[in-house]
């Protein structure tokens, strides 16, 4: 389910000619259509998330949805344009629940009364994506790490709120598994990024390597050392965060970060796999691969 740029205008904002609701039941109903929409190599509101939250998970999921669509989808819309709503978002942020008709606001502040999510949280998710918008090159680890901090880390530590379980700790390791789990999402792009002459691999390493920024490919050996330092530098984080499992206490949280950690490890694996020839193709998981990410999770 894609909207066009008026749509995700009107979407954006507390009132909609096309998509006003007085009803915040109806908010949810919409948030979980359109995230049951869309495909995702990771889990989207599993049958592991207590059904007594799962509407949070589905109204989070359909903010996010909507701020990436406005960064990233109708790229034939200005990005000053783009830019703009994405701030007419964040300013939508700050009404009044009752003064809201739009369905996916509706439901996400009506998260935000409910739960322990907080607006800040959505906000943060919104500085990556004008990032997006205004993309530039990470220079260094740092510079990555911060994107994560706005893109991926918000997404786990809401859902630690939303079970109740966000301790000082468990946020700490949530960061390092959203992180290493934005960085898959990095790595498998390699080719769709290319083609949008958007890399996330830090220069400082792509001049450390002594690769060719237009064509990563023409030194083969190189590229692999340069990919091979990516994949090492998500998987420490993956292994520290793994530690999150057993602090948090809810069997089914439990279970569900699992599922998400080995899921993005077997992505990286297939990534690996593959070479240097994830600069030309994305791997993609097949049925296979979903038994063998069941069984990996049942032994983190």
């Amino acid at each position: 389910m894609k909207y066009n740029f008026d749509q995700l205008t009107e979407l954006s904002n507390p009132t909609s000619d096309k998509f006003n609701t007085t009803s915040t039941e109806e908010g949810y109903l919409f948030c979980e259509r359109l995230a049951k929409s869309h495909y995702e190599n990771f889990p989207v509101g599993s049958i592991l998330i207590p059904k007594s939250i799962r509407h949070h998970f589905y109204s989070i999921y359909a903010f996010s949805r909507l701020a990436d669509d406005i960064a990233d989808e109708n790229l034939s819309t200005s990005p000053d344009d783009r830019y703009e709503l994405l701030q007419t978002l964040e300013t939508s942020l700050d009404s009044q629940l009752e003064d809201v008709l739009t369905p996916i606001l509706r439901a996400v502040l009506n998260t935000c009364m409910d739960t322990r999510v907080k607006i800040i949280d959505l906000k943060r998710l919104i500085v990556a994506f004008k990032m997006d918008i205004r993309f530039e090159q990470p220079k260094d680890w740092d510079e990555l790490y911060t994107y994560c901090s706005y893109s991926a880390n918000p997404v786990g530590e809401m859902l630690l709120k939303l079970f109740g379980e966000a301790t000082h700790e468990n946020v700490r390791l949530s960061d390092d598994v959203c992180t290493a789990l934005q960085l898959v999402n990095f790595w498998q792009d390699i080719s769709k990024d290319k083609e949008n002459d958007r890399y996330y691999i830090p220069l400082d390493l792509i001049h450390r390597f002594g690769l060719d920024y237009n064509d990563l490919t023409a030194n083969p050996l190189r590229l692999q050392v340069c990919l091979d330092q990516l994949y090492q530098e998500t998987e420490k984080l993956f292994e520290n965060g793994k530690r999150l499992v057993y602090l948090v206490k809810n069997k089914r949280l439990k279970m569900e970060l699992r599922l998400i950690i080995s899921s993005g490890i077997r992505i990286l694996e297939k990534c690996k796999s593959m070479k240097t020839e994830i600069v030309s193709k994305r791997p993609k998981l097949n049925k296979s691969d979903a038994f063998i990410i069941l069984k990996n999770a049942l032994t983190i």
